[in-house]
């Protein structure tokens, strides 16, 4: 062999080995775009108060809603999801927080959004641990955690904000026609729900004017996020007013809702279904466009969308049916929500899952999915990826437990597979879920040990609970934040 072909034969062999060389360091250190394109964006969908019963795909006959039953229909869907607490605030403490609530003391709705002492306090959120794993986070829409400095969504995590900080907003603005200048101006100091439903609308730190109903303004800022921040990855936590109290909806939505036409539902008022069915139905839409915008920027099939309702359904207007209770109780209509996913190439479409998962479950599975871990974060939720893309049949939770109190006192809920105990003040109850899903027939005294054993676990799980955050109302009306410029709670320190 002549030296030219040897140096040929070299020359090939010392590329091959070059190639191979980096090819190798590419498969191992791949470059940060692709890390960060590999990130599935994450949205949040909750509805306030929203019915277990209220959704076409839960059953519902009188309000269509075929934006969030197609979303259902293309992800997973749980006829067992629950939430930390039957109310509001606790509840939403413990998603954004991924904590059970009463480990860190916050038992009760903010009622003093003036307050300093409530809310929560300084603690890591969602958004803060998912922008450590680079994402960019957004917030739309009801905040409910407390008004000062500290407590803002962008000192909690979110580097965008778009809402109120309220546990409740009027649909419309303070001045609309249709208040008759109740709250423009406000003559006279506001009971607690008015004081809250009567602040401003902000984007982040500044106070901002709104021309539309609620629903819709909040559906344009998701929009306006997504667009934004389409070539990063995203959290956008879309969380919506209704259909919280207040009634109200505009007249020709409305009018697609004659009270005669509404399911007869025992304790509510055909008229207050009527606006209610309104509401759900405008909330629908606006998800409706949200998930189109995914479409349009091409994002759909990396982005995972959760739905879920803060707590179950209101007396007054919902429907629950088949479970019993409503907001407020610790029976199943108080606790367990509407709750579904989409995780487009991992999680099968139309999969309808039984096992009990909860909203911490969601804060858990979010900072899986965007590499980061759960355990190491102390999140009181499982991973259950798993479980979504039947890698297991195991169910997430053998257990799961309630604090249900207003304070630290002893009362709450436990489940342990088919059987639930609501412990109270002076009784309590036992379920048999697979049987008597309505919690019909209450079999305390039928299984005395049960009862006793299922307590001790409860009261055992209970004993590392935190003192309240707070605890009394005061009622402050007003505030010198410069967000709440312009708006009647603002009052400069000096005033």
């Amino acid at each position: 062999m002549d030296s030219v072909s040897m140096k040929s034969i070299i020359a090939i062999s010392l590329h091959l080995l070059l190639m191979t060389d980096f090819v190798m360091a590419e498969t191992q250190n791949p470059p940060p775009q692709a890390e960060a394109s590999s990130k599935p964006n994450i949205i949040v969908i909750m509805a306030d108060d929203l019915g277990y019963n209220d959704l076409g795909s839960y059953g519902c006959k009188d309000i269509p809603t075929p934006h969030l039953d197609k979303l259902a229909s293309d992800g997973v869907r749980f006829t067992s999801g629950y939430v930390t607490w039957p109310m509001c605030g606790p509840s939403r403490a413990g998603f954004l927080t991924g904590k059970q609530q009463s480990k860190f003391g916050y038992y009760e709705n903010v009622s003093a959004p003036f307050d300093p002492k409530q809310g929560l306090p300084k603690i890591e959120t969602i958004a803060s641990l998912l922008k450590k794993q680079g994402y960019v986070t957004g917030g739309v829409g009801k905040w409910h955690m407390g008004t000062t400095n500290d407590q803002h969504p962008n000192a909690m995590g979110f580097d965008d904000w778009f809402g109120f900080l309220g546990g409740g907003l009027m649909y419309f603005p303070l001045d609309h026609p249709s208040y008759k200048g109740r709250f423009a101006p406000i003559k006279r100091p506001l009971n607690m729900k008015y004081l809250q439903h009567t602040m401003p609308v902000i984007h982040n730190r500044e106070p901002v004017e709104w021309k539309q109903y609620l629903t819709r303004e909040l559906t344009d800022a998701g929009i306006r996020f997504l667009e934004k921040k389409r070539k990063e990855p995203f959290f956008l936590f879309m969380s919506y007013n209704a259909p919280h109290l207040d009634l109200e909806a505009p007249e020709e939505t409305i009018a697609k809702f004659p009270p005669e036409k509404m399911s007869k539902i025992p304790g509510v008022k055909p008229a207050d279904r009527s606006v209610y069915a309104a509401m759900v139905w405008e909330m629908d839409q606006g998800i409706g466009q949200l998930l189109a915008k995914l479409d349009e920027l091409e994002l759909s099939e990396n982005t995972v969308v959760w739905f879920l309702s803060d707590n179950g359904g209101m007396r007054k207007t919902s429907d629950n049916r088949p479970l019993r209770g409503t907001k407020g109780a610790p029976h199943e209509g108080g606790i367990r929500v509407p709750m579904f996913v989409r995780w487009p190439g991992k999680a099968q479409p139309g999969k309808v899952l039984e096992d009990p998962v909860t909203s911490l479950d969601i804060t858990a599975t979010s900072i899986a999915m965007a590499g980061g871990d759960p355990q190491a974060a102390k999140l009181h939720g499982k991973d259950i990826r798993p479980y979504l893309t039947e890698q297991t049949k195991e169910p997430p939770h053998r257990t799961l437990y309630w604090h249900t109190a207003r304070g630290p006192a002893p009362e709450g809920v436990i489940r342990d597979g088919d059987f639930k105990l609501i412990i109270g003040k002076k009784s309590v109850e036992l379920y048999n879920l697979k049987e008597d899903l309505g919690e019909t027939k209450n079999l305390a005294a039928e299984y005395p040990e049960k009862v006793q054993a299922m307590k001790a676990r409860w009261l055992e799980w209970d004993k590392d609970k935190a003192p309240p955050l707070w605890t009394g109302d005061k009622n402050i009306q007003y505030a010198d934040y410069d967000w709440l410029k312009g708006s009647p709670h603002y009052r400069d320190g000096s005033e």
